[in-house]
């Protein structure tokens, strides 16, 4: 009987753990898009300062983004007035400041997800606190480039036919399937294993 167990034992590990190390599956950890998009970044995380979800996933990856083992480009969507406005906020701070720190980048979370709702009065004293300026007063320079990623935002959006955040799309080409993973350590091998391919 113990000799059977045993047997047993070595047989469930031995699936484990070969479900464990088994490649991602198309359907299953992520999608082909219909519409595929050139790029010239390997991740785009397609988020919003408006959504909760998002600010988690942020904290859950910041230590893989912090030590340069995951590299994003993040696209923050625009669905609506809330989205379009939280857009507008986060791409005139990324206009100015272009290198935007976790730490930068936590505080935008919480001002549009905590002051409910949003005043310009809130707005005003995050960008003085931050040695920023309103989009209307940045340089020309800047304020093309904001253009630039509010348009961006939109056709990436749209293309990749974005529906839920947040949302990962590796190459332009897949697009990963949050629930299909079981793990952080799940959803970073996919997005690994598709950035190879």
């Amino acid at each position: 009987m113990k000799r059977l167990q045993n047997i047993f034992i070595f047989l469930a590990s031995l699936i484990l753990s070969a479900t464990a190390f088994a490649s991602p599956s198309e359907g299953k950890q992520y999608t082909l898009l219909e519409k595929p998009y050139s790029t010239e970044y390997q991740v785009d995380k397609f988020f919003s300062l408006t959504c909760m979800p998002c600010w988690q996933m942020t904290e859950l990856l910041k230590d893989k983004e912090g030590s340069g083992e995951l590299e994003l480009h993040r696209t923050h969507v625009i669905f609506n007035d809330s989205t379009l406005q939280a857009a507008g906020i986060y791409y005139t701070v990324l206009a100015q400041k272009p290198d935007l720190s976790h730490e930068l980048l936590s505080e935008l979370f919480s001002l549009v997800q905590t002051k409910k709702p949003l005043q310009e009065t809130d707005i005003d004293a995050f960008f003085r606190e931050h040695n920023l300026v309103k989009q209307e007063d940045m340089t020309q320079t800047q304020q093309q480039q904001w253009a630039k990623f509010m348009e961006d935002a939109v056709s990436k959006t749209e293309q990749a036919s974005i529906s839920s955040i947040p949302s990962f799309v590796i190459n332009g080409r897949y697009i990963v399937k949050l629930r299909g993973h079981r793990s952080m350590e799940e959803l970073l091998e996919t997005i690994q294993y598709l950035k190879e391919q």
